[in-house]
């Protein structure tokens, strides 16, 4: 810190000698002076400062800039370089996977500076307002988005932001062999943007441990990601979207694999070390698959995202930086809710004079439970307001209390641990009592805790609250638009089908809205294909068994070889989707036939087709 303070003041000398300089990122960028109060470093191996211009511009923001000293910053520069081409081909293309690249600039061997993006926190930051273990949990990142955008039609469009922006992200990282990916280098913004920061290895050169890659997985893509796509624990339909784009997004950048080999073959010789033969160049050709079609390839990338999201190394490498960095944590770092969205104050609020848990509800989203009701009661005359908090929030809040006030009084919190279910009516009406005792005696002890900021941001409105005040709404699960009665058959399957040189490709993509099984359970669904007439049933094929799921994807591919296109007039595709059922018969959850004389075999046909019963009818 005292080595920042002498730096800042040569740096306030010199604007006071030259008045104004324009920074190396961008000749547009004209500043007058620093603002020492913004300025900081971050706790990373080169110990890079944060620092804030002032801007020439009297209507313009402060420029906020990180300086890096000790990184090789060019291959930072040839890394955004090639995810912006990357970007150019997705827009010419018509495809806005709503990318954010920054800009930055090496001002010499081993110094630069890098765009910093507003509104943005690392992953780290956010899974860790649930506590060290918070990477193991699915919600950080959509509880982060909710709280920094309350309204739904806000929320709904983060959401979209994050998919296409994750998708991008996925590929991008993968064809350049992003490494070295933990959650310190991976950044959120509060409009659902995410995006990657610090190129220190690329091209597969990973970093080791002995003989074992930190970087297991071919790209970051975990659980709490797929929470945020999905709307909740189980995929849904907007999860094939997502699917979708990223081997629509690959299968684009295939197209170019000899752009990308060129431009990177350009760069042999300018002394970066991991890109210095041409081994390097043949990763980037592996990734890209240059030899493969573009079904071929849809399935090889959607292997690849089921890789990633099934890979609990991600998660375990996210748990050992988090442990990581807690003693490089700050000791005047003030902790928040992470639930709330900002900070509110005794005085911005009004003084609280009492507070009542009057009951709890039942709620099912984003995952069922019990909420429970708060009155409070302020000091202005007939201020009484309603706050709904769950169990697991009142717990975050005397977590930290405890950090805050480590040697007060603090009255005992309801344990967390029952027996039997957690969720059941008798534990929520027992912890009712329980939890109204606690924040009875919360509000009137010691003024010190009683008046604290977060006492007081937990009961202050969220937007959540406001919206409830006077309604009981019935929410509605994540997929409601597909949802079918128990025992039934429905749904529809996405399917991709092309005829070419004696050979009928049928390409099983996604289904949605599969029935749940008798007993609630989601099914194990796969799919069977069989061309009818069959009376040897030779002509069966079958996909892949997908886990519990109502909304499975496959993107697999089924061949039927060596058929003229004059018989294949004369053949019905029948296609059924049943539930492994392990010793038990399997069940059927929705069939279709589809007569393959109705369709124009010249051309790709790619559509849903609905599923019903046996026998219902052909399509």
């Amino acid at each position: 810190q005292g080595i920042l303070r002498e730096g800042l003041e040569d740096v306030k000398q010199f604007f006071k000698a030259n008045g104004s300089c324009r920074l190396p990122l961008s000749p547009s960028l004209l500043v007058k002076g620093i603002v020492p109060r913004d300025c900081s470093y971050f706790n990373s191996n080169a110990v890079p400062l944060k620092l804030s211009f002032q801007n020439v511009d009297p209507l313009g923001e402060n420029i906020r800039v990180i300086f890096k000293c000790g990184d090789d910053l060019r291959q930072d520069m040839l890394t955004l370089q090639m995810i912006r081409i990357m970007n150019k081909i997705w827009v010419q293309e018509g495809l806005d996977m709503r990318m954010v690249i920054f800009r930055c600039f090496s001002t010499g061997r081993g110094r630069g500076m890098v765009e910093m993006i507003p509104n943005a926190e690392t992953l780290r930051k956010i899974q860790v307002e649930h506590g060290v273990t918070g990477s193991f949990k699915d919600r950080p990142l959509a509880d982060w988005l909710q709280k920094h955008n309350p309204e739904e039609d806000e929320y709904e469009k983060a959401v979209e932001n994050f998919i296409y922006s994750c998708a991008g992200c996925c590929v991008a990282t993968y064809v350049l062999g992003i490494c070295d990916r933990h959650n310190d280098n991976i950044m959120l913004k509060t409009t659902g943007h995410m995006f990657h920061i610090d190129f220190g290895r690329f091209l597969g050169h990973a970093q080791m441990f002995g003989n074992i890659k930190r970087d297991r997985a071919p790209f970051v893509f975990t659980s709490d990601m797929a929470y945020v796509i999905n709307g909740g624990d189980k995929p849904s339909s907007r999860f094939h979207d997502f699917v979708d784009l990223c081997c629509q997004a690959y299968n684009l950048i295939r197209k170019h694999t000899h752009l990308f080999l060129n431009l990177l073959g350009l760069m042999l010789s300018c002394g970066i070390p991991e890109l210095s033969d041409l081994e390097d160049l043949k990763y980037v050709y592996d990734a890209l698959r240059p030899q493969d079609s573009d079904a071929d390839a849809t399935t090889y990338f959607t292997r690849l995202i089921e890789s990633s999201l099934g890979s609990v190394a991600t998660k375990l490498n996210f748990f050992i930086h988090n442990l990581a960095q807690m003693k490089f944590t700050g000791s005047d770092a003030r902790p928040t809710l992470s639930f709330a969205p900002r900070t509110h104050t005794i005085k911005t609020s009004g003084r609280i004079r009492d507070v009542f848990l009057c009951r709890h509800e039942r709620v099912f989203n984003p995952s069922k439970g019990y909420t429970y009701v708060v009155k409070v009661q302020r000091e202005s005359p007939g201020e009484v307001v309603s706050v709904q908090r769950t169990f697991e929030e009142f717990q975050e809040l005397h977590n930290k209390l405890r950090l805050l006030f480590p040697s007060s009084l603090l009255p005992s919190f309801p344990s967390r641990f029952v027996i039997g279910r957690s969720r059941g009516e008798a534990v929520a009406e027992r912890r009712k009592e329980e939890l109204n005792g606690y924040i009875r005696h919360l509000i009137h002890t010691a003024p010190e805790v009683a008046e604290c900021d977060l006492i007081y941001t937990f009961f202050h409105p969220l937007p959540r609250d406001e919206k409830a005040a006077g309604t009981n709404p019935t929410p509605k699960p994540a997929d409601a638009t597909w949802a079918r009665p128990l025992g039934k058959v429905g749904g529809e399957v996405k399917l991709s089908i092309s005829y070419k040189n004696n050979k009928l490709f049928i390409m099983v993509m996604h289904i949605r809205g599969l029935p749940p099984l008798q007993d609630g359970n989601d099914p194990d669904p796969y799919v069977k294909t069989y061309l009818l007439p069959d009376p040897q049933k030779t002509t069966k094929r079958k996909t892949k068994v997908a886990r519990k799921t109502c909304n499975p994807t496959y993107n697999e591919m089924l061949v039927y070889d060596g058929i003229p296109r004059g018989d294949l007039q004369q053949r019905e595709l029948r296609l059924s989707v049943l539930s492994e059922e392990g010793f038990w018969e399997n069940i059927l959850l929705g069939e279709v036939g589809i007569r393959l004389r109705d369709l124009d075999l010249a051309q790709e046909k790619m559509g849903w087709f609905a599923l019903g019963s046996r026998g219902h009818g052909t399509l």
